[in-house]
């Protein structure tokens, strides 16, 4: 690409005229259907803006000229039918396997420069400790699988470990019938980070469909794995590259259409299909037995075996000539159909609701306390009509707490020891540890599941989804943590047009991450940000209050409110102790102000939120971040609009003798000083009563944290009290370390006269929620 940026006058952005060109033809690449497209391109406004493609086809020229990778291949494939025409013939039909080389695939992605400091080439083995008693277990590299064929393998050998994953996916918007099978390809030596995939019961021809064409796309494979090829890696080597399938990624009828066996069956192990609710290890399939089982199928035409085994009859698989392939130890945990739609939705769910009442269980819902970025079922959850895994996933941040008090215990502990199960399988990095919590967690499932046929809400376990739990922490230790083009087109042709398609947008992307590297390759220069646009309190604002280290949350730069009187402040935000608790705080040794006392004609400057930064975890795998604490008092009905309720969230707070922590750690729940409390206001001093490095806040503290459930494992607090009164302070802006998500305790019947906007004044018992999102499950 540099060379072609040369040829073009040292112009990056070649084909297209400037940055401001290249941005809109990406925008429009990216979002904007063909048609849509040529009808911008046709606006006055645009051609006198003078851009230089004036209509679809030249602007798809423009994109055609960019540099793509591998080169789609069409191939046809003759398919024998298993359904007779209506004149007596076996019906028969020419299907397109339009494909890419993969050795080339994987040949672009380890010698992409974008990768340089994110891709690995020999295995690693990390641990916590410097004993080496607590490994870890995240990337690939830092697997099992790796090392095993690493030894088998040429010395100076560099593996490409292949993960591949597809999914039978429906074409046509309008007439549903159009069906392409996608298969998408990476490689194991690049973060986790960086890589992901694009987003059914099969006949028998079906079967033999699939593997016929799964091994001509996968046939150059064969000979690369065994031999090797050279590539050039992206920190500049020239390694001698293996790729080898290491993992396959699928929903379970596609696990089962992999390992050629009946859904009834597990496609890993050698498990009996009654059999599959018992907590016990099982051998895995064997390769060689399965290919012997076949060939004497084929042969005879009758086997015990093959019919005990659940397999079908077919003969010619995929993966019987890849080298260095265990296909059984391919097939990874799939998290969205197993845990959250399978385990949970299909089964848990279920289960409860059949317990409590599907009354009862929406009443719940609707009460939960409000978090920010938490799903409200303000309706309850049986009015929703299209679950999705994001939902799944929203209901499990309360379900625990939800349950606690409406069913029974040992109903409890099955419901918090498979969440946990499903928290844990969600982390981005494992350790030792963490894998036996999660072994932990499944057996107290298993130690206590016979109350859900006592009570005759299920027969048996005997649960293809459920029995996959065994496989996840083998699978995690082997191969390390688990992690629509049609549209576009005139549905003609389509799988041709979705080739196209892709090929154009790959060219979109090839530039792009040529254009961030090249970046990347130059000191950045550092934007100046206009003060006006600040409204979401930037870094920026913090620099006003004098903060010199680094601070844990931003503010905005000017208040919502200004010189808000004392009688409003005690009204509006029910602080009636708000002066005493000034004056206690500015008379303190953390004050940095000279004693000069507030009175009842004080002006403030209120701020109704305040956002607090959430580090970058490698457990749970997220980015830096921020959560936004908000503190609105109620708003009075007016006209036609209703009354809005106030909303003051609750957070975790350090108290001033214990050095401030900027996230949440394993173990937090234990360390001293950590207290839960409710914002009611925060503020700036006005500047007559001194200077504060930081804003401050007035809080309504509940209990400490000394006592836990027994049985759902979460903390409980209560609103604490001093004289009979609710204790009150106020803290600076800084010790605040979290958000935190309080659930009311309350038993199978709802109080009628809670709701989600009262339920933190109606209730006397809380649970500190820690399922509310994977960092603080990690944390308590």
């Amino acid at each position: 690409m540099e060379k072609a940026e040369y040829k073009n006058c040292r112009n990056q952005w070649s084909p297209f005229q400037s940055e401001e060109e290249w941005d809109l033809a990406c925008f429009l690449m990216k979002n904007v259907g063909q048609m849509k497209i040529n009808e911008f391109l046709k606006l006055s406004l645009v051609r006198q803006s003078g851009v230089s493609f004036s209509s679809m086809c030249t602007f798809l020229k423009h994109v055609d000229s960019l540099r793509t990778g591998p080169a789609w291949t069409c191939e046809i494939i003759d398919v024998v039918g298993d359904m007779t025409a209506e004149d007596g013939n076996v019906r028969q039909e020419q299907l397109e396997l339009w494909h890419k080389d993969p050795v080339e695939c994987v040949m672009e992605l380890i010698g992409n420069l974008a990768f340089h400091d994110t891709i690995a080439y020999v295995p690693e083995c990390a641990h916590v400790d410097s004993q080496g008693t607590n490994r870890i277990y995240d990337e690939m590299w830092t697997a099992d699988w790796w090392w095993d064929v690493q030894g088998k393998l040429p010395a100076g050998a560099t593996i490409a470990p292949i993960i591949l994953s597809s999914d039978k996916t429906s074409l046509s918007v309008f007439s549903g019938d159009k069906k392409a099978w996608p298969v998408y390809l990476t490689i194991g030596n690049i973060s986790k980070d960086l890589k992901c995939f694009e987003k059914k019961t099969c006949s028998l021809a079906g079967y033999r469909l699939f593997h016929h064409a799964m091994s001509l796309l996968l046939r150059p494979l064969v000979d690369a794995g065994h031999n090797g090829k050279a590539m050039v890696c992206a920190n500049g080597y020239l390694c001698h590259v293996h790729p080898i399938l290491a993992a396959y990624v699928a929903d379970f009828p596609e696990q089962c259409l992999v390992a050629c066996n009946k859904e009834s069956h597990c496609p890993c192990c050698l498990v009996q299909s009654n059999k599959q609710g018992d907590h016990e290890e099982n051998p895995w399939h064997s390769m060689a037995d399965t290919l012997k089982m076949l060939q004497c199928k084929h042969r005879n035409g009758r086997s015990r075996k093959f019919d005990d085994k659940g397999l079908h009859a077919v003969y010619k698989l995929f993966w019987k000539d890849l080298p260095f392939t265990n296909i059984f130890a391919c097939i990874t945990p799939n998290i969205l159909h197993q845990l959250h739609k399978g385990v949970f939705h299909d089964h848990l769910l279920q289960w409860c609701v059949s317990i409590v009442g599907e009354k009862e269980v929406d009443a719940h819902f609707q009460v939960i306390s409000q978090y920010p970025g938490l799903r409200h079922f303000t309706k309850g959850i049986l009015m929703v009509s299209q679950w999705t895994g994001t939902k799944h996933k929203e209901m499990q941040r309360v379900f625990v707490g939800l349950l606690s008090g409406a069913v029974d215990d040992r109903i409890l502990i099955v419901v918090h020891s498979l969440l946990d199960f499903i928290y844990y399988a969600q982390c981005q990095q494992h350790m030792d540890l963490s894998l036996k919590a999660m072994e932990d967690s499944l057996k107290t499932f298993h130690d206590h599941k016979h109350i859900i046929v006592e009570l005759q809400i299920h027969e048996d376990f005997n649960i293809p989804k459920i029995h996959s739990l065994q496989h996840y922490i083998s699978l995690i230790r082997a191969l390390g943590s688990t992690d629509d083009a049609y549209q576009a087109s005139n549905k003609h042709d389509y799988i041709e047009q979705m080739a196209l398609w892709l090929q154009q947008q790959e060219a979109i992307h090839h530039k792009s991450t040529y254009l961030t590297w090249k970046q990347l390759k130059t000191p950045l220069v550092v934007k100046s940000v206009d003060d006006n646009s600040c409204d979401t309190g930037k870094s920026d604002s913090v620099s006003d209050w004098g903060v010199c280290a680094k601070a844990h949350y931003t503010i905005t730069k000017y208040p919502a409110r200004c010189r808000v009187t004392v009688d409003q402040i005690c009204i509006e935000y029910i602080a009636p102790d708000f002066i005493l608790a000034l004056k206690q705080f500015l008379t303190s040794p953390s004050s940095r102000c000279s004693v000069v006392h507030p009175t009842e004609s004080d002006h403030f400057d209120i701020f109704h939120s305040l956002n607090v930064v959430v580090s970058p975890s490698t457990i749970t795998g997220h980015d830096e971040g921020m959560q936004r604490a908000q503190v609105t008092p109620m708003i009075a009905a007016r006209g036609c609009k209703p009354e809005c309720p106030g909303h003051f969230d609750t957070v975790f707070v350090l108290e001033d003798s214990h050095q401030c922590t900027d996230a949440l750690v394993p173990g937090m729940a234990y360390m001293p000083g950590v207290c839960v409390a409710q914002i009611c206001i925060i503020f700036k001093l006005p500047d007559h009563l001194g200077d504060q490095l930081h804003p401050l806040v007035y809080v309504e503290w509940f209990t400490v944290l000394h006592c836990k459930d027994p049985v759902s494992s979460l903390y409980v607090v209560n609103c604490s009290m001093h004289h009979h009164q609710l204790n009150v302070s106020i803290i600076s802006a800084d010790h605040i370390i979290q958000l935190c998500h309080l659930q009311a305790w309350c038993r199978k019947h709802i109080n009628g006269n809670w709701s989600s906007e009262n339920v933190l004044d109606m209730a006397s018992h809380f649970y500190i929620n820690s399922y509310i999102d994977l960092d603080m499950f990690i944390a308590f």
